[in-house]
């Protein structure tokens, strides 16, 4: 199932957007856009791409601006304009309706799409995300992780463990994985030009915890007990807020990018069809 080649296509405002299909589009079936984590790009739902239980549906994975392939806003842009460019992609595609699907920083990107074009969200698959502005702790341990990031030309092996600590660090997704993933951030985020525009984006954005009652398709949400980023205590908050919370899942032993790891790979596979079959 797993289709490796990235995939590119031009938009009327300039931007170049970056994807990956599981296969090409069938209009038959329901189609699932997936956005990423922090630092990643659209491999990181190859997990998802790889499993047959996924094989009924048209899965459509984005990279988001200031990751990935993805190109034409500069170095200024916001979570917004990646919802944004996502919606001109998928006109482009044919997709009129889907599901958006968004871990961490996805889901904010998710979130958006809901709110700027809600007839054509069917529902919402949020994984470890939040709907507020970051605090400043999270804010100061951020930058502190840049700094040490960006100290060197390419970033320290301790810089990179640091960031590992998402996903429950090298173990957590095995030796393979992991230096995949060290080979991409080496290859795409090293340098202060490279991390510095995803990163701004990230600490910048507003909260949209008061735009909440405008979202009401359907929404699974899914949050690890091991989350470091965001509790589950605001996550059960804000997820009370929603009008149309089809189910709130406590993932024991989840981590932060829920869906790269184990068990929110097999949690998530379990529910989403269920999910899209009641929704659909």
């Amino acid at each position: 199932m797993l289709r490796k080649e990235l995939l590119h296509m031009p938009l009327e405002n300039g931007v170049r957007i970056a994807y990956r299909l599981s296969h090409s589009i069938d209009t038959s079936l329901p189609s699932i856009v997936m956005h990423h984590a922090f630092l990643m790009n659209s491999r990181f739902y190859d997990q998802q791409f790889k499993d047959s239980r996924y094989s009924n549906y048209n899965l459509i994975s984005i990279d988001a601006h200031g990751h990935g392939e993805t190109i034409g806003r500069g170095n200024d842009f916001t979570f917004w304009d990646s919802a944004a460019d996502s919606l001109q992609l998928l006109t482009k595609l044919g997709v009129d309706q889907f599901y958006a699907m968004g871990s961490t920083q996805g889901g904010f990107i998710a979130l958006r799409m809901a709110l700027l074009e809600p007839n054509r969200v069917k529902g919402l698959i949020l994984l470890s995300t939040s709907v507020y502005a970051t605090p400043q702790q999270l804010k100061t341990y951020m930058q502190a992780s840049r700094d040490q990031w960006c100290r060197t030309k390419i970033p320290s092996d301790e810089a990179m463990l640091v960031r590992a600590a998402s996903f429950g660090g090298p173990t957590r997704v095995g030796r393979k994985v992991f230096r995949k993933i060290r080979d991409m951030w080496i290859q795409r985020y090293a340098g202060a030009e490279c991390y510095d525009p995803a990163l701004n984006c990230l600490l910048n954005r507003e909260a949209i915890d008061d735009q909440l009652e405008k979202i009401t398709v359907p929404t699974l949400v899914l949050h690890g007990t091991e989350d470091r980023i965001f509790t589950v205590e605001e996550a059960q908050t804000w997820t009370s807020k929603l009008p149309n919370l089809w189910k709130f899942v406590i993932v024991e032993h989840g981590v932060h990018y829920l869906s790269l790891t184990e068990p929110g790979i097999e949690v998530a596979a379990q529910l989403i069809p269920q999910f899209i079959n009641e929704t659909s």
